[in-house]
């Protein structure tokens, strides 16, 4: 039986104008092609086409017949001509609404790929083409995505190996960083339904997705993210007159941002879809391990050494918040990078950075967890401050960077958790946990040969101290005062890093802005960063607020509120030497351990000590682990 199609065909004669009605008998069409005979013809097939590819109707016929001439479709005639213009050059998603049209393009693929697996390749960036398609133009895309997956698993099974080519095709076709938001969020999001229909290419395709990311996110600083987002007055009254004020949260105005902002998203939905089961809205503890595994192994290989980043690690951030054992085995990870003797200098300090802002970040941390890793860098510490009392290179800056680098993070650390270390609810516990922390000996620590308070920054110094000195910790002004006299090495500079650890979520972008600036006159020697400072984003921080720990300097909050010029002074810039006197503190801070203090004082302190206490002025218990 001879195959024909009926088109309109054009009269190919220059003077022609009219349409006549004739047949196509594309078996032999193929026949001459493929013996070269009347090429032509088979062109002129090939523009009436692409003229008609809209036409439902033609295609469907045109598929049907094709589904009895696959074996005749050799590759090495066909594949770059008309297999191309079928797999490229059509424009399937037009009739995305043709259940017809679209069931008779698999079964054409699928026979097609079965006779010639030469084909698989090229059917295969045709399908991870269609993860970028958007709404536009009335295209369903769920339909296409359907049809693009279906026909991935058909291929998989035809050709096993094929898998192969998924992951290379997957990064070649990614959309560049500039590409449209919507565009982004759909091939993001078929990337990661592709991995749960091959678990064996799920490691592959994070890795994609994570490059991808990181990519915009080193792209789109944290001074950038923020002077885009605060808008001027008139601009403000004008988005506040029409949006109400929840809405003008969605999105970023940042156009980087705002694609990062969605990719982010995307991520944190799939690692939740993962870890929780969507009927009994309980922990997939099998699932989040396996997950949680891959993630770590992109984060070793990508994120941990990438400099600049400022929101990509908070995916680790949020998938060791489903259960405790997550976040121990991330610190242990961490812990043991730090101490490994292949480990670079560099390495142990980024390592060390990581574990300062997580535990200081992450309110599902058990206090247990964080006593304890407290207790292991400590014993680090005076380890070295032993191994190293006598040594030549004591003085020596850039030999002992990873010493002060620690140091630094038990300071920061315990500027986070002091509420918890020294102002529980429970004073025999309370008791207890300042013991501990005194056996700690932080006095040895900061009056050493090696002086870590000297390369502090200047913030993490100041309020080091203030908390070691009210509770009778450490005595760290004297050193501050010696310190001050001394010019500093400078090896970098990390200005916004430096206030915005301790600025809280809550407060407009124009402080925060306003604190960079100033802050970029204060000398970072050990170029020092906080990977989990507060969270720009404005889609995605949903995922991460809850468990998130905003800075709360509670010696600071306990002033006479009635007083504008205490107010003032909580809020200034810090001093030229960077501390506070014995003198400045008595006068600016209230509960400071002043022996004269008067009684009156002592009854007001008390007054306001039991308002807050009463307002539930502390954040909630950060002993309690996420439930699973």
């Amino acid at each position: 039986m001879q195959s024909t199609i009926h088109i309109s065909k054009l009269d190919p004669s220059p003077g022609a104008k009219s349409v006549k009605d004739s047949q196509f008998n594309l078996k032999k069409l193929l026949e001459n092609y493929s013996n070269e005979v009347n090429k032509h013809e088979f062109d002129y097939f090939i523009s009436v086409l692409k003229q008609k590819q809209s036409n439902a109707d033609f295609l469907a016929k045109l598929l049907k017949e094709l589904r009895h001439l696959v074996d005749r479709l050799e590759p090495n005639k066909f594949e770059n001509g008309f297999v191309n213009i079928i797999f490229y050059e059509i424009k399937w998603a037009e009739h995305s609404a043709n259940k017809i049209i679209l069931d008779s393009l698999c079964e054409f693929l699928i026979d097609l790929n079965s006779a010639y697996t030469s084909y698989v390749h090229k059917c295969l960036g045709m399908m991870i083409k269609m993860f970028t398609l958007t709404a536009e133009n009335n295209v369903n895309n769920e339909n296409m995505y359907s049809l693009a997956h279906k026909m991935i698993q058909n291929l998989v099974k035809i050709a096993p190996t094929s898998k192969s080519y998924i992951i290379k095709l997957c990064e070649s076709i990614y959309p560049y960083m500039i590409k449209d938001t919507p565009i982004q969020e759909a091939y993001i999001k078929n990337l990661l339904r592709l991995a749960d229909q091959f678990k064996d290419l799920r490691l592959g395709i994070l890795e994609i997705c994570i490059q991808k990311i990181l990519k915009i996110d080193v792209n789109s600083t944290r001074e950038q993210i923020i002077e885009a987002e605060v808008p001027n007055d008139d601009q403000l009254l004008q988005e506040s007159q029409i949006i109400p004020d929840e809405k003008l949260q969605k999105g970023m105005k940042h156009p980087l941002a705002d694609r990062l902002d969605v990719k982010m998203n995307c991520v944190y939905e799939y690692i939740r879809e993962k870890c929780i089961d969507p009927i009994t809205k309980e922990l997939n503890w099998e699932s989040c391990k396996s997950i949680y595994k891959d993630l770590l192994y992109t984060f070793d290989k990508y994120i941990l050494f990438t400099y600049g980043s400022s929101h990509v690690q908070f995916i680790m951030f949020y998938i060791c918040s489903f259960r405790t054992l997550l976040s121990e085995g991330f610190l242990d990870y961490l812990w043991k990078k730090f101490n490994a003797t292949n480990s670079c200098a560099i390495t142990k300090q980024i390592c060390s950075y990581y574990i300062g802002s997580y535990l200081a970040r992450a309110k599902y941390i058990p206090m247990t967890t964080c006593v304890a890793t407290l207790q292991l860098m400590v014993t680090w510490i005076h380890n070295y401050i032993e191994k190293n009392a006598n040594s030549p290179n004591i003085s020596n800056f850039e030999m002992n960077r990873t010493f002060y680098a620690l140091c630094q993070t038990v300071f920061y650390v315990i500027i986070f958790r002091n509420r918890q270390l020294f102002n529980g609810s429970n004073g025999n516990e309370n008791s207890k946990m300042i013991e501990l922390v005194k056996s700690w000996k932080l006095n040895e620590i900061i009056s050493s040969k090696l002086n870590p308070l000297r390369y502090c920054l200047p913030t993490v110094r100041k309020k080091f101290a203030r908390i070691t000195y009210v509770n009778q910790i450490a005595y760290c002004y004297a050193i501050i005062d010696s310190n001050s006299r001394t010019s500093l090495p400078v090896s970098g500079q990390s200005s916004l890093n430096i206030r915005m650890f301790f600025s809280n979520q809550n407060d407009s972008f124009e402080n925060k802005k306003e604190s960079s600036k100033n802050a970029s006159l204060l000398d970072n020697p050990l170029d020092s960063f906080f990977p989990f400072d507060p969270y720009l984003l404005n889609r995605s921080k949903n995922f991460i607020e809850k468990f998130y720990v905003e800075f709360k300097d509670i010696y600071s909050e306990y002033l006479d509120e009635s007083s504008d010029e205490e107010e003032e002074d909580e809020d200034d810039e810090l001093s030229e030497n960077d501390y506070d006197t014995d003198e400045e503190i008595s006068r600016s801070d209230k509960t400071d351990m002043d022996t004269e203090e008067s009684d009156d004082n002592k009854n007001l302190r008390m007054k306001i000590n039991m308002e807050k206490l009463s307002n539930n002025f502390f954040d909630s218990d950060l002993e309690d682990s996420i439930d699973g």
